[in-house]
This record gives C-alpha cells, sequence and structure tokens, in this order.
C-alpha cells in the first residue's frame, strides 16, 4: 500500500511541482538512520519519502493526523504524532530512540515547525542531533527546496513550483560518541546546519527576489500586447465598420491600462496578466478571420486547448523565458495570419503554432518539454494529416512557425529591472 501511494504521489508531484529528488542512496539500505530536514511546508514527509525505499518514521505535529486526507497519509506513509505543547516533548524522543534502535529511519524537522521566511529558521532543536549521538545512528541532513514557494505557511492551498530534495551525505556521530554532551550536540547539529543551508541558500534568495515581484506595480503594456490588439481592431474595423467587432480589442487593451494603474499585485494577478495575449489572440482569432476573409480553422476548440497547455510548463520556469514564449508566441500568431492571406489553408494554424510551441520547448529545455515537445510536433502533423491531409500548401504555415521561434531566439526578452527583496526579518541564513 505505501509503494502504491508513493507511486502516485511521484506522478502527481512530478506534474504539480516538477518534483525532483538526489542523493536518496545517502539513506541507508538497512540499519538505523535519521533524516533531518528543513521545514517549508506541510508537503515535506511526502516530499522526503517518494524516492527512499525504506519507509521513513516521522515526527509529525499531532494536529497534521486531524486534516482530513493529509492525516491519512501521513499514517500510511509512517509518520507518528508529537504533542508540541511545552512538557510533551519526552515521549515523542523514547518513541523515536525505540524505533531507532530497532533498526528504523526516523525523520525529525528540528525547526519544530514550518518556515515563516523560507529558509532554516534559528534556534535548531536538538533532538536529531541527540539521537544520532545517544543511538551512534548516522545523521542524514536533507534539504527541501521550493517547497515554501509551492506552500508557504501563510497559504491554504499549493500551488504550482519546482521542488528539490537532496539527502547530503551522511554524518558519523561516532567521533563526537564519547565527548561531553554540551560540546557533541553543538558540533553535530552545526554540521546539520551547514550542509543544509548551503543548498538552500540559493533558492531562498531566489524566492525573496519574486515574492519582491510578484508586488512590485504592474509593467506598461508592453508591445506583444497592445500592438497586435490594436492592429487587429484596426482591420477588423476597417472591413466591417462594426463598433461591436472591435470592442472586445479596445476591452482588451483597456484592461491592460486598468492592471498597470488600479489593480493590486499579485502571484495570481500577474500569471494572467502575462497570459493574456494568448487568450486574447486565440479567442479574437476567428473574428479577425472572418473579418478578413480568412478560411475557417477546423477544431479551434482543441487548437486553443493544445497552446493553452503549451503554456503551463512555463509556470515553472524564469519570468524571462515565460515572457520570451509568449510574445514569440503572439508573433507566431501574427505571422500566421499573414500567411493565411497569401496561402489560405484552415489547416495552417495547426501547424504553425504547435510548431512554434515545440520548438521553443525543444531549445530552451523547459519542465517537461521531453514530453511536450514530441505531443506538440505530432499534433502538428497528424492533426492537419487527420483534419484533411498534408499537402505543400501547409509548408509556408510550418515556415512561419519556424521564423517565430527563430526571431525569439535571436531577439531575447528585455528583462524589466533588477527586483530587490524587500527587508525581512533575520532568519537561520543570515539573510535579510
Amino acid at each position: 500500500m505505501r509503494r502504491a501511494l508513493l507511486s502516485v504521489l511521484d506522478a502527481l508531484f512530478r506534474v504539480l511541482f516538477s518534483y525532483e529528488c538526489v542523493g536518496e542512496d545517502n539513506v541507508p539500505r538497512s540499519g538505523p538512520a535519521v533524516v533531518a530536514a528543513n521545514h517549508p511546508s506541510y508537503l515535506d514527509p511526502m516530499l522526503l519519502s517518494i524516492r527512499v525505499r525504506r519507509p521513513i518514521r516521522f515526527m509529525a505535529w499531532d494536529a497534521l493526523f486531524r486534516v482530513p486526507i493529509l492525516g491519512r497519509l501521513l499514517a500510511l506513509l509512517g509518520a507518528f504524532p508529537v504533542d508540541v505543547r511545552p512538557g510533551h516533548g519526552r515521549e515523542a524522543y523514547t518513541r523515536a530512540k525505540g524505533l531507532i534502535e530497532d533498526g528504523e529511519v526516523v525523520g525529525l524537522f528540528p525547526e519544530g515547525k514550518r518556515s515563516r521566511t523560507g529558509g532554516l529558521e534559528p534556534g535548531l532543536r536538538e533532538g536529531a542531533a541527540r539521537l544520532s549521538w545517544e543511538t551512534g545512528a548516522p545523521l542524514v541532513p536533507a534539504t527541501i527546496a521550493g517547497a515554501f514557494r509551492a506552500w508557504p505557511h501563510h497559504q491554504a492551498l499549493p500551488h504550482p513550483a519546482r521542488i528539490k530534495v537532496r539527502f547530503h551525505d551522511a554524518i558519523d556521530p561516532g567521533p563526537w560518541r564519547h565527548r561531553p554532551e554540551d560540546e557533541a550536540l553543538p558540533a553535530l547539529l552545526g554540521l546539520l546546519q551547514q550542509r543544509v543551508e548551503r543548498s538552500l541558500r540559493p533558492g531562498v534568495k531566489a524566492d525573496q527576489r519574486m515574492n519582491a515581484a510578484y508586488r512590485r506595480p504592474s509593467a506598461w503594456p508592453r508591445w506583444h500586447e497592445f500592438l497586435p490588439a490594436l492592429a487587429a481592431a484596426v482591420a477588423v474595423f476597417w472591413k466591417t465598420r462594426s463598433l461591436v467587432a472591435v470592442a472586445p480589442a479596445y476591452g482588451y487593451i483597456a484592461y491592460l491600462l486598468l492592471d498597470h494603474f488600479l489593480v493590486p499585485q499579485g502571484r495570481l494577478v500577474k500569471w494572467l496578466r502575462n497570459a493574456s495575449p494568448i487568450a486574447f489572440g486565440l479567442g479574437y482569432w476567428p473574428v479577425l478571420a472572418g473579418a478578413l476573409g480568412l478560411p475557417d480553422t477546423p477544431a479551434d476548440s482543441a487548437l486553443a486547448a493544445i497552446s493553452l497547455g503549451a503554456l503551463f510548463p512555463y509556470l515553472y520556469e524564469r519570468g524571462n523565458t515565460a515572457l520570451a514564449f509568449i510574445r514569440g508566441f503572439v508573433l507566431a500568431l501574427v505571422l500566421e495570419a499573414g500567411t493565411l492571406i497569401v496561402a489560405p489553408s484552415g489547416l495552417g494554424p495547426h501547424v504553425a503554432l504547435p510548431l512554434y510551441a515545440a520548438a521553443f520547448g525543444w531549445q530552451k529545455r523547459t519542465v517537461y518539454s521531453a514530453y511536450a515537445a514530441p505531443i506538440l510536433l505530432a499534433w502538428a502533423v497528424l492533426v492537419p494529416r487527420t483534419l484533411g491531409g498534408l499537402d505543400l500548401g501547409l509548408v509556408p504555415h510550418a515556415v512561419a512557425g519556424l521564423l517565430a521561434w527563430l526571431l525569439a531566439s535571436l531577439v531575447p526578452y528585455r528583462a524589466e529591472p533588477p527586483v530587490q527583496a524587500e527587508p525581512e526579518r533575520q532568519s537561520g541564513l543570515g539573510l535579510q
């Protein structure tokens, strides 16, 4: 049951969090061990257990076992409840020590609570070091990076983010076992903290910059947002003289201005704004095609779905990479509209747009590109063949998609000025 559950969680976390784990072989295959990690989220026991063959018996806050679904998952993973109230820790420690003496692996979070900053909290508890020192079990430090971004303490539910777990080389407590407690425990705890912080620090700094970026004022409408919308509105009005037909385009431009001047900024607001050019372009395409007399695109809803699906991996990428993809996609739409004028084919968009997305993802080696690029490439070949047949008339549309990719690659997206993270209280990393 445990193995089946972990297999399901592994697949789910790979999709939701681009989950990666390295160094799991540092957990001994047999015999006792103590695993000690930073504690950025509620997901941590599962993140540490997924790739380790042996069960890790975690000390977990007893309140978590009362959370629907989560409590059941923790129990299946082998966790046992701990009463964190002052004066109630000795019972949990005794139980953990007994498990180690029975040859099992026990997991602890020395911070004693979820991190409030993403970094390792100051004042680490000595339980993990003491268990290793008293029993002689190797102490295995582990770093969980990205989980604070996915599910910080102030957030009700998780959201997509890259998560990486690293198990470090085990610390042998042997050299300290015959030293005094007040000398051995700080030394072991110091080694543990040093190894966890070394790989955690870059992610904490990146999270601070990202959080500051989400709070910064919205950008002015970018050229790839407003120029295509304005050009489409002019072309549609020139052909139809209909204010109703151009209302969505001008409404979109108004949204860009409202977002800049009035809308409070945050993660979701930024994501919606960044993805809006693609959503508008796909949604307004039938209006533009009808006004210009371009051929209808069969299965246009399916094309919109695969195009928006191609955007999903960029939730995990750096902002400049995501914006470069979006800008290039808009360019592919513009080039495809021009190509339809000289080489009319309703199947053209099914070739140009997926081909651009496949080429960009392959070049940038984005998350899931090993799966997404072949799927998009297959779409560009198989869907036109199914709907009407492949012919030389589709070559210009393939060229339009590849030209958009080439231009997006040759003209990199210009980043906005670097964001300085706002000062925060001192963390265990010595970061502000």
